[in-house]
């Protein structure tokens, strides 16, 4: 893996500073992340953003299982799809299966 000097230098400050800044500056950001997430407002947002993302997932799970209908397995043993054209079909005869 090839590195940029310019990376690496970046990285190091950064882990000095960090480390510099101790666990005093640690606890000091999550108090104030704690006291920022409790706020109503915030709590408010999260609800609106946590319910809009949950449409989102049923409309992508109604649209999946839609488009996933289409080519349901005709036989699990087979493994061939209903539809489907040459050597799948079960007999290798290349027919045309259909439900």
């Amino acid at each position: 893996m090839h590195f940029r000097p310019g990376f690496i230098v970046g990285f190091g400050l950064g882990y000095l500073l960090g480390a510099r800044a101790g666990r005093e500056h640690y606890d000091a950001i999550m108090r104030q992340v704690r006291e920022v997430r409790e706020r109503p407002e915030v709590q408010s947002a999260a609800g609106v953003v946590s319910a809009q993302a949950g449409s989102l997932l049923e409309k992508a799970r109604r649209t999946f299982a839609s488009v996933a209908g289409r080519g349901e397995p005709s036989s699990p043993t087979t493994g061939t799809f209903a539809g489907t054209v040459g050597a799948h079909s079960p007999n290798g005869s290349g027919a045309i299966r259909t439900p």
